[in-house]
């Protein structure tokens, strides 16, 4: 049967009525792959019109892109039904199945030549769209995730803000702060915190977090040093998974909320054009290839100033810019006096809190902290306050409860800071010494952060180094 008698099949009215009114796309070609029937439905799903494609070879389509690949093709050279996946242009997808129609459908009884009754005289193709089913099922993924991460969060929030809804301010530098703090903290521009390790950025950061327009929403801390080296765009923006199904990024978990970054020096190169979008229009390109806008508010905390971030030129200089308008200084605790003992009184209550106690500090307790350079800032004097209400006798915390043995944390700091040449004991083994000090830090921040590899980034050291010398010390019993 030619063509042309195909095509006239198709000129009865309530046929081409019928077929008009299918939900799901016709497309027809006949056994030379020229297209010679669309639908309705197809023109919607395909973005494609009949003056468009009436007539057009399939092969001519295909190469063109104006679709991503063929059933009618693979028909005609299998003979066999094929069902598949088809992406048009418009970025619209559908699941198709391409049937052959061969010629014994329409020969009638008459005596033809049986030979050709196994030839195919035209591909009939149903198209359904999925594209919604597909978005439908990849919101349901991200829900899911957002319920994951939302729950993580709160309960970090918890931890964070519980018995503590107050930064300690007494100090007239920390006052300073926490008025210009307050002045920006409802503002949507991008905030960045720079001072010494330890000095409170990431606890000042979800003060922000809290006291805005974005509490609703989760608080995501992003360590540049602890993301997958191998796919960082994957790994916040959202990729596709072995499997074909999208997983979401770390931004998109905290839409409506805020993101702090706990290094800006260390933002990874290939993510810059990506931030710089988001952090200067709000959107970005998805790891799926659609542009979001994510309503995010962006913090990011540095151990170093903008200028020396320049200086490095690792970072974008239009970065650094978008973060130069609230770029605040974080001071030691040494430079902040005042607040020494309010610290020492809150870590210390929240101590007791949690263990059913009432322990308190001496005033010689007192007078050794405020003498004290802390070198490790505001998390020293948790670690310390915290350790020493362990290890007190009785209800009141003396300065040898402070500052005491040299299997402790607080030891070496105390050698740098508090010690003379004097009070050095006879002998020593410097190596044990330097080991005590380690394995203090570490068991500290694996107990802080419940896992090696945020633990580990904390301290500057890679996961593997860590899980490595944390054995050693495990059996040394050290920790």
């Amino acid at each position: 049967m030619a063509a042309a008698d195909i095509g006239n099949l198709y000129k009865s009215d309530y046929i081409e009525d019928i077929l008009g009114h299918f939900h799901d796309g016709i497309y027809i070609t006949d056994n030379e792959a020229n297209t010679i029937y669309i639908n309705h439905s197809y023109e919607r799903i395909s973005g494609l019109t009949v003056s468009d494609m009436m007539g057009m070879n399939m092969r001519d389509l295909v190469e063109q892109g104006v679709i991503s690949m063929s059933g009618t093709l693979e028909v005609l050279q299998t003979g066999e039904e094929v069902t598949m996946e088809q992406t048009f242009r418009t970025g619209r997808r559908a699941i198709i199945t391409s049937t052959p129609i061969f010629n014994y459908h329409f020969q009638k009884d008459d005596g033809a030549d049986k030979e050709a009754e196994d030839q195919i005289i035209m591909v009939v193709t149903i198209v359904r769209d999925i594209t919604e089913l597909i978005s439908a099922r990849k919101e349901m993924r991200i829900q899911e995730q957002l319920k994951i991460q939302y729950r993580s969060e709160l309960e970090m929030l918890k931890k964070e803000y519980e018995g503590e809804h107050d930064m300690i301010a007494e100090d007239g530098s920390s006052r300073k702060l926490m008025r210009m703090i307050d002045h920006v903290r409802l503002a949507g521009a991008p905030i960045l915190l720079t001072g010494e390790r330890g000095t409170g950025k990431r606890k000042l950061a979800a003060y922000v977090h809290q006291y805005s327009g974005m509490s609703l929403g989760a608080f995501l801390r992003i360590n540049f040093a602890a993301m997958p080296k191998d796919d960082p765009i994957g790994y916040l923006f959202g990729r596709w998974d072995t499997d074909g199904r999208y997983q979401i990024g770390m931004l998109e978990s905290a839409q409506q909320g805020t993101v702090y970054f706990e290094d800006l020096a260390e933002m990874p190169e290939a993510i810059q054009d990506r931030m710089l979008s988001l952090i200067r229009d709000g959107q970005c390109v998805m790891g799926d290839g659609t542009v979001h806008r994510l309503d995010v508010r962006i913090i990011a905390g540095s151990t170093r100033t903008l200028a020396e971030m320049r200086k490095m030129k690792k970072v974008s200089p239009d970065i650094l810019y978008a973060f130069s308008m609230f770029a605040l200084r974080v001071p030691p605790l040494r430079e902040r006096r005042d607040d020494i003992i309010p610290l020492a009184d809150l870590f210390l209550e929240r101590c007791n809190r949690e263990r059913g106690t009432h322990i308190r500090i001496t005033k010689a307790g007192y007078e050794k902290l405020l003498a004290y350079k802390w070198p490790e800032n505001v998390l020293e004097l948790e670690n310390m306050v915290t350790r020493a209400a362990i290890i007190c006798q009785g209800d009141w915390i003396e300065e040898d409860d402070l500052f005491q043995t040299r299997d402790t944390v607080a030891e070496g700091v105390r050698i740098s800071g508090m010690m003379t040449a004097d009070d050095l004991p006879p002998q020593m083994e410097l190596r044990e010494e330097v080991a005590a000090f380690e394995a203090g830090y570490m068991g500290l921040a694996f107990k802080k952060y419940g896992n090696i590899r945020d633990a580990a980034a904390y301290l500057g050291m890679d996961a593997s180094t860590f899980t490595r010398k944390r054995q050693k010390y495990v059996q040394m019993g050290l920790m």
